[in-house]
């Protein structure tokens, strides 16, 4: 009888295994607080730099043309997900805010994986164990790990207008060289 109750745990622990279990939430963060670094911020100028972090964010915001929800347990298929829907809600970006423990490591990973699955759509993260510094303004969200999405012909439209303006310059940015896509 006693082996027959060890048997049993056994095969239990063994569904448990198959069954995808949520991550444990390390910090409460919504998509108020999302929404209002990007407005507080990303939108503003920089008075060191004289610039926004991002010229488009403010439009974004004010056109509602972009998500801003909480990561699932599988991130990869989440990407997808927000991939397949951006012509149908005319969206110009899906930001996932990641309220349990996820190494930086594993946030790139997921992110190449997530581009190299979907590669009409620029993939990034940010992550709070890097700063994101860049001449003394601090480019991360840093309450939780961050992933953005967008159609990565639209970002590269956005990089090419930006690169005939003042902007690469005055973050001392190259704008062919040090851009993501």
């Amino acid at each position: 009888m006693v082996k027959a109750a060890k048997s049993t745990r056994r095969k239990n622990k063994q569904k448990d295994k198959d069954v995808p279990l949520e991550p444990q939430a390390i910090v409460r963060v919504s998509s108020k607080d999302v929404e209002d670094w990007i407005e507080q911020v990303v939108s503003k100028k920089n008075p060191k730099v004289g610039e926004r972090i991002c010229p488009y964010a403010e439009k974004t915001l004010k056109t509602k043309t972009i998500q801003i929800v909480p990561g699932k347990s599988n991130l990869v298929d989440q990407i997808r997900h927000s991939c397949s829907i951006f012509s149908a809600l005319a969206l110009e970006c899906v930001i996932i805010y990641i309220q349990y423990k996820i190494s930086e490591k594993e946030l790139a990973r997921i992110c190449a994986k997530g581009h190299q699955s979907n590669p009409n759509f620029a993939v990034l993260y940010d992550h709070p164990d890097n700063a994101g510094l860049h001449k003394g303004v601090s480019f991360s969200f840093g309450k939780c790990p961050l992933i953005f999405i967008q159609p990565l012909k639209e970002l590269k439209d956005a990089q090419s207008k930006l690169r005939r303006t003042s902007y690469y310059k005055r973050w001392g940015l190259d704008g062919d060289n040090d851009m993501f896509y």
